[in-house]
């Protein structure tokens, strides 16, 4: 472990995040823990409108660069070794995101690299299994604001990746425009979702084992808001914790419980059941949506949350690229 941190910037549809902290390797040498120093989260909803156009809008840009001159300032306070920002789903699509590469840079000081679908799958593998026992094989999903990454990893390492264009920002715009939501609303985006996934489905039946002589069973772990609010939610946590909802587990009947309550009732109601987290009253339900098809298509059960993933991931991928 360096005597200097690192920092990591995930630029993502919906979220923009900071982390600053130490990395260190754990004896067996395979994964990876982490020493907080600090840490941001700000909702910018970036990609918000994007689908449409092609264009990120200016009050999303707006509130982006302030989000990364905060970030900026919060870098200041810190002697950080190395600073690695990356960005995803939203300014892959944009057609101006070169534009906004430029303004980040002006503005406050920062170079960010757009990085593709599978590289934002490793990176965020390698942080998903952060003080989590790493089981055999495992299927990690990251329900993102503009993607949906899906990871098949064996002992931790990824043999198969697949970006799903499944993000919760883009389908909340063009499912979620009446409150609370229609029913035939709720039908078409759930056809919609389906249709994704059953593109992706194949080779990942082919891989994932149950219990049986083929060997043990895959389990499934996932990331990112839409299931840490989840596992809130089955916690009936009153505001956020980490370690009450890192490695919480989640049912498909719960899961399914939730959603038939969030998906009919108006956001006001919403709020009251999610009061931590204002700024996802609307895409919790497709979010959920995402991960109910996931669970009955490539039949889970239950999914275990992780409170890391790509900011994480990012850090760990750095530090091995320092010290290899």
């Amino acid at each position: 472990m360096s005597d200097k941190p690192l920092a990591a910037i995930d630029i993502g549809t919906n979220t923009f995040r900071l982390l600053i902290a130490y990395v260190y390797a754990n004896p067996d040498k395979r994964t990876y823990s982490i020493k907080e120093v600090a840490s941001e989260r700000i909702i910018t909803r970036l990609g918000a409108g994007l689908s449409s156009k092609g264009l990120l809008k200016r009050e999303a840009i707006t509130k982006s660069l302030k989000a990364l001159c905060r970030f900026s300032e919060i870098l200041s306070l810190y002697e950080v070794l190395k600073v690695s920002a990356v960005a995803t789903s939203a300014l892959r699509e944009a057609q101006n995101s070169d534009d906004f590469l430029m303004r980040a840079k002006d503005a406050a000081g920062l170079r960010i690299k757009i990085i593709s679908g599978e590289e934002e799958a490793r990176k965020t593998a390698s942080g998903i299994l952060i003080d989590i026992k790493i089981p055999d094989t495992a299927l990690m999903v990251d329900i993102g604001g503009g993607s949906t990454e899906l990871i098949f990893s064996r002992h931790g390492k990824p043999l198969l990746v697949r970006s799903l264009r499944l993000g919760v920002v883009y389908l909340a715009g063009k499912f979620m425009r009446h409150d609370p939501p229609l029913k035939e609303d709720l039908i078409k985006m759930e056809r919609y979702i389906s249709r994704e996934i059953r593109e992706i489905l194949k080779p990942y039946l082919k891989l994932i084992t149950r219990n049986s002589i083929l060997g043990s069973e895959t389990v499934l772990i996932g990331t990112a808001g839409t299931l840490t609010t989840l596992a809130a939610l089955v916690k009936k946590l009153r505001k956020f914790e980490h370690k009450k909802i890192h490695g919480t587990k989640i049912t498909r009947r719960k899961a399914e419980n939730i959603f038939s309550i969030i998906s009919t009732v108006s956001t006001d109601e919403r709020a009251k059941l999610i009061p931590f987290e204002p700024s996802r009253l609307d895409i919790i339900v497709p979010g959920t949506l995402i991960l109910l098809k996931l669970m009955e298509l490539l039949n889970f059960k239950e999914i275990t949350v992780s409170n890391y993933g790509l900011r994480e991931g990012i850090l760990v991928e750095l530090y091995k690229k320092m010290n290899c």
